[in-house]
């Protein structure tokens, strides 16, 4: 199998998963919308929910994901020590985030009190305190899930890594369900549910490690033992890495922070956020799951250039589908919201308000994705220096241009400030990784104005179809209708002008180490 095939069936591989897991997701945030609406029970839920996973994405996805697979390929290949190193790591990360799941459940109202000081004086507080307190134990159960998906991405086993996506959204789905035909607690169930899944994926990832040689092992405690100064070394980079990750999550916290102060706000800006990171999830994630460890194992054995094209065809193949995607969901946007949430609960202005979110977070689509693969760049050299300072950065202006926004744009301030910072970030980071080794080789740049080019096409196209037939489609159901047609058309149209530019050919697709 060539780079580039291997490249295209790994990331098919988590695109299709992480797809199937976002399908549920909608699912579950469609049923959200009918049984709670913009409510005090859907925004306690997801404010509580809120605090785990901010966490996670601190100790687990910022951590280890990053710091992890490089050590981890370093070691590979040495039974005994691979499984010494996952022991040690595993039990360390079980005391840590044990102690923090204990501190979380004890202070969960002054966490509430710094994420949405607009509750304080209503039922949302007390509703988000009780249901922060049942979560928070997630934050323990899904990191260890992230060390067993590390083991195995850097494996190159993405099926049950990337499986366990759709858990929490199926045992959250069938709650909502659960609770409307039984007339029960749907915040209290809702919680339950999502302990419930930590556990379920907890325990696929562990027996996939099994199946596949990693198992916890008995250590060797003695100063000699070159697994302890591995694992000192992985804790060791964690650090700037969780601290950086801690330092992004601000922009979360000022977000709900702001949304709180206007009734119904949480909920519309995490709804129109959820939808701008479907694409987000299959495009930059997946690929960013895939690269890193192919990334790594170039890097370890000096083959930089074949390293830049690597990167160079993963940013160009991400490209593709998030510039699209960036455009389709900005012109698209009322008829989306309108066709996936306004029903039952949720109202024709939360619909309103949602779509207004959602087009401004639909900027921040295409920086992000690529922003993901080329901090790759610096983790696959072990280089954590460089991506703390961007997160610093990054979180400086955000919450400097939400605050100063906020007066004149409400709870738009938020979206319209990430979406500036993220695209002064990007730009800002290609020059830097341009002076550490990372150009555009000459496939991408032949790439770039053609992709811009079948995107327009692929606009001009929907902005006719939208002219001269969604007069016709007057109810909500047949505007589902029409947008099930002109999504797939408009998809069609543009990869159709790809193919005519030569960018789908198979020898445009070569490694070119050039510049």
């Amino acid at each position: 199998m060539t780079k580039k095939s291997a490249l295209i069936n790994n990331f098919s591989i988590v695109g299709l998963w992480t797809l199937f897991s976002r399908i549920l997701g909608f699912l579950r945030d469609i049923f959200l919308a009918l049984f709670l609406g913009s409510g005090p029970v859907a925004q306690a839920f997801l404010l509580a929910f809120t605090v785990p996973n901010m966490l996670r994405r601190i100790f687990a996805e910022g951590s280890f994901n990053k710091v992890f697979i490089p050590i981890f390929i370093g070691v590979k290949g040495r039974k005994k020590n691979t499984n010494e190193l996952v022991t040690i790591v595993f039990f360390s990360l079980f005391i840590i985030l044990g102690l923090i799941s204990i501190l979380g459940v004890i202070f969960m109202p002054a966490l509430i009190k710094a994420l949405a000081f607009g509750f304080l004086y209503d039922e949302r507080f007390e509703l988000a305190v009780l249901y922060g307190r049942i979560m928070f134990p997630y934050i323990l159960l899904i990191s260890l899930v992230q060390l067993f998906n590390s083991v195995l991405n850097a494996l190159n086993l993405y099926h049950i890594s990337t499986a366990t996506q759709g858990v929490l959204n199926l045992f959250l789905i069938g709650s909502l369900i659960f609770s409307a035909l039984y007339s029960g607690d749907f915040g209290y169930n809702l919680c339950v549910a999502v302990l419930a899944s930590g556990f379920v994926n907890l325990v696929m990832v562990f027996i996939a490690c099994r199946l596949n040689g990693i198992s916890l092992t008995s250590v060797n405690l003695s100063a000699l033992n070159p697994n302890l100064s591995i694992s000192k070394e992985l804790f060791l980079k964690s650090i700037p890495i969780s601290l950086a990750s801690g330092v992004s999550q601000i922009n979360l916290v000022v977000g709900r922070q702001i949304s709180s102060l206007f009734d119904g706000a949480m909920v519309w800006l995490i709804y129109a956020d959820r939808l701008a990171q479907l694409p987000i999830a299959l495009i930059g994630v997946a690929l960013n799951v895939v690269t890193l460890p192919k990334l790594s194992s170039l890097k370890k054995s000096g083959r930089k250039a074949e390293g830049n094209s690597y990167l160079n065809q993963s940013m160009q193949l991400s490209l593709i589908f998030a510039l699209p995607a960036s455009v389709g969901l900005i012109y698209l946007n009322s008829e989306i919201i309108s066709s996936l949430f306004q029903r039952g609960n949720f109202l024709v202005n939360d619909a309103i308000q949602t779509s207004k979110a959602l087009s401004i977070y639909s900027l921040s689509i295409i920086p992000i994705s690529l922003q993901m693969l080329l901090l790759n760049f610096y983790f696959a050299e072990k280089n954590i220096r460089i991506p703390f300072y961007y997160s610093l950065a990054s979180v400086f202006l955000n919450v400097s241009l939400a605050y100063t926004l906020l007066d004149k744009l409400e709870f738009l301030a938020p979206p319209i400030a990430y979406a500036i910072t993220n695209w002064l970030v990007f730009i800002s980071l290609v020059y830097h990784t341009y002076k550490f080794g990372f150009y555009f080789n000459s496939a991408f740049k032949r790439g770039l104005p053609r992709i811009v080019l079948s995107s327009c096409f692929m606009l001009i196209l929907l902005i006719l179809t939208k002219s001269f037939t969604l007069q016709y489609f007057s109810t909500q159901i047949l505007t589902i209708l029409w947008l099930s047609m002109v999504i797939p058309l408009s998809g069609i149209s543009y990869f159709a002008c790809l193919k005519f530019l030569g960018i789908l050919d198979k020898n445009f697709w070569v490694n070119d180490f050039s510049k």
